[in-house]
């Protein structure tokens, strides 16, 4: 073998294993979006515009860790920008009642448990249509908000609790970064190296077999519902925390683009595949678009439009991606 056919093979393996990597269809475009933006704007790499970004990508992060859990299983949740308002209403009303702080964040947190146990009842226990349920509980939940706050947003919250979302160690690195960098982690781990993370992918890959194999599908399928629900209400009660105030539609929208940064990280939309990595990178795409958007002075209006792109290139992307992976299998 000459050296010209060595330099082709080398490269050949080189691409099989780039290619073999499900977050490969994320990486690229966020390295391509980072190259025009900053050569556009080189404001964009300054290190208070880049923690920025994150702090902007943690709150979608925290719900999408849950919801790369919940699509692994073969779910969907419409209802998370809800909810994610609703937690933060919740902690609004008790706080503003006088109730201490951790209890008030209890309680925001339990609201978005009580959200997802009574969706996993109807999508789960009566077999219902995800998309028809979570749609319908995200109508009922953003008319409930309504109803108590009639549009108003909720103020007046002590300093603790403006600090969980506004504090930052060395005045530099926000307490929610390092809150969804935690999360991420454990979540990672539980995925990729524990027996429930084979579970998980057991139920969602062929249902019929994890459950000939004792596992208990059901259960899995129901938690995983509860799960997502309670990780957005926590994005809501961070989110009320940061900006002194529980809005009412603070999560309104927020469901397709953190459904589709899951999607874009690598997560199978039929279930049994996953990625907590690739779902934080696709967090960080759309959050470097949103911001390079501004810096360009860019319309706003353009912003949908490149999501939509991005999505279908990297779903066209990891499509390739699986067919290279499956030639060299």
């Amino acid at each position: 073998m000459n050296g010209k056919q060595k330099n082709a093979s080398f490269v050949k393996k080189a691409w099989s294993v780039i290619m073999s990597r499900r977050e490969v269809g994320t990486i690229i475009p966020l390295i391509i979006m980072v190259i025009v933006i900053s050569s556009v704007n080189i404001k964009f790499l300054a290190i208070g515009n880049l923690l920025d970004v994150l702090r902007t990508a943690t709150y979608s992060f925290i719900v999408a860790i849950a919801l790369t859990f919940l699509m692994i299983t073969g779910g969907m949740d419409l209802s998370i920008g809800a909810v994610t308002s609703f937690g933060g209403v919740v902690t609004g009303f008790a706080l503003v009642a006088g109730i201490p702080v951790p209890v008030a964040i209890l309680l925001g947190i339990l609201s978005g448990a009580v959200v997802g146990l009574i969706k996993a009842f109807f999508v789960i226990g009566l077999d219902l249509p995800p998309f028809i349920v979570t749609l319908g509980i995200q109508y009922a939940i953003n008319g409930l908000i309504n109803v108590l706050t009639e549009g108003m947003a909720i103020t007046g919250f002590p300093q603790s609790f403006k600090e969980i979302g506004q504090g930052a160690i060395f005045d530099k690195l926000y307490f929610t970064i390092i809150i969804a960098v935690v999360l991420g982690v454990i979540f990672h781990i539980i995925l990729t190296k524990s027996k429930f993370g084979r579970r998980l992918i057991a139920a969602g890959g062929n249902s019929e077999t994890a459950y000939l194999a004792g596992i208990n599908v059901t259960r899995i399928k129901m938690g995983m519902h509860v799960l997502v629900s309670v990780f957005a209400a926590l994005a809501g009660v961070l989110m009320a925390s940061r900006f002194a105030s529980a809005l009412p539609a603070v999560g309104s929208g927020t469901e397709l683009t953190i459904m589709a940064s899951v999607i874009i990280g690598g997560t199978s939309t039929f279930g049994g595949s996953g990625s907590i990595w690739g779902t934080a990178i696709g967090c960080l795409l759309l959050a470097v678009i949103t911001n390079g958007l501004v810096l360009m002075r860019v319309s706003s209006y353009w912003q949908n439009l490149i999501f939509g792109i991005i999505l279908l290139l990297s779903i066209v992307l990891d499509k390739y991606r699986q067919k290279t992976s499956e030639k060299n299998a």
